[in-house]
């Protein structure tokens, strides 16, 4: 085969490659009997499912201290339907939930960043269809409080100010070790 019919073929085999979205790097060459070592392309683990996470309407909220926190048993949470009476993850605050309303699929949970001295954030990703279903859900109950719970300890309890349209929700946190706790258990794997 001449020097120019292999550039055209490359060329040809590249240009299907951009127009299908596929990258020549992602399918390795066919080795050739001049090749005289051969080489593997590691493998990578795919990221584990996250859990998914129950949201729940806070039909009451009041300050408390730790030794009022009902005990709570992550291995039997509470069954979806039910009212569910528990605390924050500081054990600050006791609140009275009402039955699940969705779970979200989240497909990355990011590490904590710092926002100001006194506060951090996690950014949550959902995907796809939780994404829709949240942006109907946050159109539907504006001002709404509501609950984003695991394992039967609410992570955040927020008002909804606005439609979600970004299939991303913003949790924030006072301290750097109550930010990485949120982040941990927020991403779970299911």
């Amino acid at each position: 085969m001449s020097a120019t019919a292999i550039a055209r073929l490359t060329s040809a085999i590249l240009l299907g490659a951009l127009s299908c979205g596929c990258h020549t790097t992602q399918h390795p060459a066919a080795p050739t009997p001049s090749s005289a070592t051969t080489s593997t392309t590691p493998s990578v683990a795919p990221a584990p499912r996250i859990a998914p996470l129950p949201v729940r309407p806070v039909e009451k909220s009041q300050p408390t201290s730790p030794d009022k926190c009902p005990a709570v048993d992550p291995v039997a949470p509470a069954p979806p339907a039910n009212v569910l009476v528990t605390c924050d993850l500081a054990r600050t605050t006791r609140y009275t939930l009402g039955p699940e309303t969705t779970r979200l699929e989240l497909t990355r949970v990011d590490a904590p960043k710092p926002l100001t001295s006194d506060f951090y954030q996690v950014i949550l990703t959902m995907d796809p269809a939780s994404a829709t279903a949240w942006a109907a859900f946050t159109a539907a109950h504006p001002h709404a409080h509501i609950a984003f719970v695991r394992d039967d300890l609410v992570l955040e309890a927020p008002m909804i100010e606005n439609q979600v349209t970004s299939g991303q929700i913003a949790l924030t946190t006072q301290t750097a070790q109550a930010a990485a706790q949120l982040a941990q258990l927020a991403g779970r794997p299911a």
